[in-house]
């Protein structure tokens, strides 16, 4: 009965597994699109602080992935006794696929984020 009650509640959680999984991939291409499009306007007007505020929310953003499919991770029992396929099996490996992801797309955000910061993005 406990797995059952368990089985039950992974639907409950899909949201937080698929937003673990697009949230880096998507910080990561909101940085691409934002800073290109902004990056005109900052050289213009020389406000290049711009450009790291996109930079900074879009990091935020890869690590509220992290943050919930960790939770995720935490939340849900590994009982490698059991050899039959549950769907908390599969919510588990997305959560650390999730993890793993987030916090890739968050570094790749950082390091395209670093050479705006020491050199001039009009250059």
């Amino acid at each position: 009965m406990h797995q059952a009650q368990q089985a039950e509640r992974i639907p409950a959680v899909q949201f937080d597994v698929w937003w673990g999984l697009i949230a880096g991939p998507l910080a990561w291409g909101l940085n691409e699109g934002a800073s290109y499009a902004t990056t005109q306007h900052a050289c213009s007007t020389g406000h290049f602080y711009v450009l790291r505020i996109i930079a900074a929310a879009c990091v935020l953003i890869a690590l509220s992935g992290f943050v919930l499919a960790f939770a995720i991770h935490r939340r849900l029992p590994r009982d490698p006794a059991t050899e039959e396929e549950l769907p908390r099996d599969r919510a588990y490996f997305l959560a650390i696929v999730g993890m793993a992801m987030s916090l890739s797309f968050a570094l790749i955000v950082l390091a395209q984020a670093l050479p705006q910061a020491i050199l001039s993005p009009c250059s």
